[in-house]
């Protein structure tokens, strides 16, 4: 019988067996045994001496020993130990840490020198392995279990080895000691691929790297780095060379620093500086994996801690684009091993470069895919929605599949090889070890898996090389005006001097030859995607200025050539808005957002943010520093923002909605920073913050748009001997969200809406904001209360604060003296009589709505409470719809417009201004606004 997962024998689930499907799969794939293979079982069995009578367990025996040299072998040497956990049935359940732990326990009692050493580790590494391999060969374990029950069982092994050679080298020569403190040493031992990973193979070497915390000496004078290379050099000697007894791993030390040229063992500042200043790419790639596996484990964590800078850069890493390229020629190159699973087309390799490729790019904004794991990886990114599920589910199959070969390949002589077997009966054992009846059709179905994987593989990053087109001799020549005609440039004069620009710029000697090199390759391709522009010289000339500004970081020219799609994206955006061309040239870290599809395709909410800046702030050194990722945290998300408008993948509400929560994310932090510093002069109010801020207009209303400024109000309710606190509060606080740094300044902040205006004190008790709005405030100043809500603060006194807003706007007021009062005030403000094309306080425009809805709520709050509940116009309007307080339609056509009015204001901040647009718009909805401001206010021409 034929065991099969869909085609290939192996579904992207298979490792989620449940027992009694392992069973009938063992069941069935015995059947598939051969004569030949199960004569050899049954020799191999009576040859050891082994006394089975349970059936089931000798059928097993004669199976695992049949497809396994190894096994028979060892069953010989290990007959005592076999018989026992025969009889016991512990091959039932998989191998645990407690096994191994009382095993070398027992080995290394009476262990006194090397020799005895080798052999005890020997032994134990030998029987658990026979353990190991004969669950997988009767495929009673799952892939997962074979490779962490591999690496729990190197860990216990080498961690063993490293516990007993260091007591023997500090009765030698001493405890080493660090120089700050005179602290006992000890070796952390670092575990980079299979190992590190947590997927070690049945029969591989392991890669390791030795460290130790300090640099100092030992008790009789000599260094630490003397003593942690002799200790290196002594567990290599505990575990690598092949004795009588086999042997425990190859080590492999050559992706320590400066390889193999490099010290055995260094200090943990030598290592970090090493690799922030002279670590490579690849390097990055190896540290994916690592993990401390034995030695000083948690100093072996912190030393991860601060290299994660190294691997996972903060930004999305396209400078490791070309790095990335030239590895994955090297895979190419070694791929011509047709017959391997690891190295050859679509082998294992391939998987794993497909999955850690994606991590070099992403992981330092992603802590999910900061795993070493590729298991946990693959769903992180389908997650993230970085990987497509059907490419994942290629992947993680194939994956699975070849990883079963290559154990099953190892287990025949327990031998590092990942090479298809030529021999004929070797063919066979790993074909019916996999459960098919032949190798024939073993091969089909890993065929199949191989070629899916390298379909992936393959898509890579593919870089189309550019012919010799009319871009190309455009770029070439600079100054052929000619063919800039045929192309579709206008401007000829212009267009020119801005291409010779760009080569004065590309021809510095402080650009390097690799800039230069991009930019060359890049040009052409962006020449075409412009040509393609509604205004090529526009487009033209917005691309420009953000070349010259990336040309020292050339990664970003890289990222525009391996993404096609985004280098579409990015001439089309930067044609549409001249704000985000202008701020791509500035921040060309914001070219990350460019390929994020996830960030063009929402917002984050309050929470979410808030957590994310108070992360980022955790890591500030100063507060100049802090300043700094305040500024850039804020400019990052309005730049995504923008993008995600620019689009059109957010609409005007969420928008706003995303600016605004992004401001009270700012406001929220600053004003945290501002009281725990201000704790530091006044520490008798560590215990109370009875503190709001207030925020009025459009942060108010939840209505923010790019570039708007903070309009906000500070309230208190704290005694009088609070004074001195409260205005170093405030002061420190609009300092932190206004002083302008290199990264600009926060917001600009309009404090003038408080009691009393510029004339009045910075911050106001709450009873004396009450007794100010109903004794002493404006109409206009009710006005603007209609949009005020508190941003952040004591929720307490936020509840206050409420309860008299909602007390001042449900005043009972004369409607006929409320009409003149805010048409007065509108004509003050002046353009509701002009004839000007102004979308904000033109006739017809913004501000005519906003009069509107201010004036119905303090018209008819005192009978609606209602209108009170909400602070943004658009809300107000349902809730006046509702309530039927204008003829029918009348709030719709006023939402209508007052959206439509401020998706053009918007359009205007992110780009020139285009006057002819915006009195197309105005003019469409001018009439719709004036009719409602007639029903309302009765005005007469």
């Amino acid at each position: 019988a034929v065991i099969r997962c869909s085609e290939s024998g192996r579904g992207p689930h298979h490792h989620r067996r449940s027992p009694a499907r392992l069973s009938c799969l063992a069941e069935l794939s015995r059947q598939a045994l051969s004569k030949d293979l199960q004569t050899k079982g049954a020799r191999a069995l009576a040859r050891s001496g082994l006394q089975i009578r349970d059936a089931a367990t000798r059928e097993a025996a004669v199976r695992a020993f049949a497809l396994s040299d190894f096994l028979a072998t060892a069953a010989l040497r290990h007959q005592d130990w076999l018989q026992f956990v025969l009889d016991d049935h512990a091959f039932s359940r998989p191998l645990g840490s407690a096994d191994l732990a009382r095993a070398l326990s027992e080995a290394c009692i009476q262990v006194d020198a090397m020799p005895a050493l080798q052999r005890a580790l020997r032994v134990v590494r030998q029987r658990h392995q026979l353990w190991i391999v004969w669950r997988h060969l009767l495929q009673e374990a799952e892939l997962a279990e074979t490779t962490a029950v591999c690496s729990l069982m190197a860990d216990k092994l080498i961690d063993t080895a490293l516990t007993q050679v260091y007591a023997w080298l500090c009765e030698k020569r001493g405890m080493p000691r660090g120089t700050s403190e005179g602290t006992q040493q000890a070796m952390v031992v670092l575990a980079l691929g299979k190992l590190g990973a947590d997927e070690l193979n049945l029969s591989s070497d392991v890669d390791l790297l030795f460290a130790y915390p300090e640099s100092g000496s030992t008790d009789t004078g000599e260094t630490n780095q003397q003593f942690f290379v002799r200790l290196g050099q002594q567990l290599i000697e505990a575990l690598d060379p092949t004795t009588e007894d086999g042997f425990v791993y190859r080590v492999d030390m050559r992706l320590r620093p400066y390889g193999d040229s490099g010290p055995l063992a260094m200090e943990f500042t030598a290592i970090e500086d090493y690799y922030a200043t002279q670590g490579r790419d690849w390097e990055r790639y190896a540290l994916i994996k690592a993990r401390p596996c034995a030695g000083d484990v948690a100093a072996g964590e912190r030393l991860l801690a601060v290299l994660q800078p190294f691997v996972y850069r903060r930004y999305l890493d396209f400078g490791a684009i070309d790095a990335l390229r030239e590895m994955k020629s090297r895979l190419v190159a070694e791929r011509q091993h047709i017959d391997d699973v690891k190295l050859g087309p679509g082998g294992i390799r391939d998987v794993e470069f497909a999955v850690q490729m994606q991590q070099l790019i992403w992981g330092g904004r992603e802590r999910a895919l900061q795993n070493s794991r590729l298991l946990e990886v693959v769903p992180a990114l389908v997650a993230l929605g970085l990987l497509a599920q059907d490419t994942a589910g290629t992947l993680l199959a194939g994956y699975h599949f070849l990883r079963n070969v290559e154990h099953s390949l190892q287990a025949e002589a327990d031998r590092q090889t990942q090479q298809l077997p030529a021999g004929a009966e070797s063919r066979e054992r790993l074909a019916i070890s996999r459960g098919y009846s032949d190798y024939e059709e073993f091969f089909i179905a890993l065929t199949l898996q191989r070629n899916r994987i390298a379909s992936v593989f393959d898509d890579l990053l593919i870089t189309t090389p550019v012919a010799d087109s009319p871009s190309q001799r455009i770029w070439n020549s600079r100054v052929d005006e000619g063919a800039l005609a045929q192309f579709g440039f206008h401007d000829l004069s212009a267009t020119t001097e801005v291409l010779m620009t760009l080569h004065k710029a590309r021809d510095r000697p402080s650009v390097s030859a690799d800039a230069a090199t991009r930019l060359d390759r890049l040009m052409p391709v962006l020449l075409d995607k412009i040509q393609n522009m509604p205004d090529p010289d526009l487009s033209l000339q917005r691309v420009a200025p953000i070349l010259r500004g990336v040309l020292r970081r050339s990664a970003y020219l890289s990222l525009l050539l391996e993404n096609p799609a985004t280098c579409s994206h990015f001439v089309e955006l930067t044609t549409t808005s001249l704000w985000l061309a202008q701020t791509l040239a500035s921040h060309p870290a914001f070219f990350d957002s460019l390929i994020d599809g996830r960030i063009l395709s929402g917002n984050q909410d309050r929470a979410a943010l808030a957590v994310a800046l108070e992360q980022q702030l955790a890591g500030a050194v100063d507060f100049e520093n802090t300043l700094d990722i305040l500024r850039e945290f804020k400019a990052h998300h309005v730049f995504n923002i923008a993008l995600a408008e620019i689009r059109g993948l957010l609409p005007l509400k969420k928008v706003s909605d995303a600016l605004t929560f992004l401001a009270e994310a700012m406001v929220q932090a600053a004003m945290n920073l501002a009281w725990q510093e201000n704790l530091e002069r006044f520490p008798q109010f560590a215990n109370t913050r009875p503190f709001l801020v207030v925020g009025y207009g459009k942060l108010g209303g939840i209505e923010l748009g790019p570039g708007s400024d903070l309009d906000l109000v500070f309230i208190h309710d704290m005694s009088s001997d609070a004074n001195q606190f409260l205005l170093r509060l405030v002061r420190r606080l609009l300092h932190i969200l206004t002083v302008p740094t290199y990264h600009g300044a926060l917001y600009e902040i309009d404090t003038r809406l408080r009691p009393s205006g510029s004339k009045g004190m910075m911050v106001s008790s709450l009873e004396s904001f009450r007794d100010y709005q109903l004794n002493r405030a404006w109409v206009w100043e009710h006005q603007a209360l209609v949009r005020a809500r508190v941003v952040c603060g004591d929720p307490q006194l936020a509840e206050g604060f409420a309860r008299i807003r909602a007390e001042i706007l449900g005043i009972s007021r004369d409607r006929n003296s409320l009409r003149t009062e805010i048409v007065g005030m509108r004509q003050r403000i002046g353009g509701h009589h002009s004839a000007d094309d102004d979308i904000k306080r033109g006739s017809g425009g913004i501000v005519d709505i906003e009069f509107m809805v201010q004036y119905l709520v303090l018209a008819w709050a005192d009978q609606y409470p209602a209108l009170i509940e909400y602070t943004d116009n658009v809300r107000i309007l349902e809730v006046v719809d509702r309530l039927e307080l204008l003829p029918a339609g009348a709030a719709a056509r006023l939402t209508t417009a007052y959206l439509a009015l401020r998706a053009e204001w918007h359009r205007s901040v992110l780009d020139i201004p285009d006057q002819a647009r915006s009195a197309e718009v105005l003019n469409q909805y001018q009439d719709d606004v004036r009719a409602v401001w007639q029903l309302i206010f009765r005005e007469e021409e």
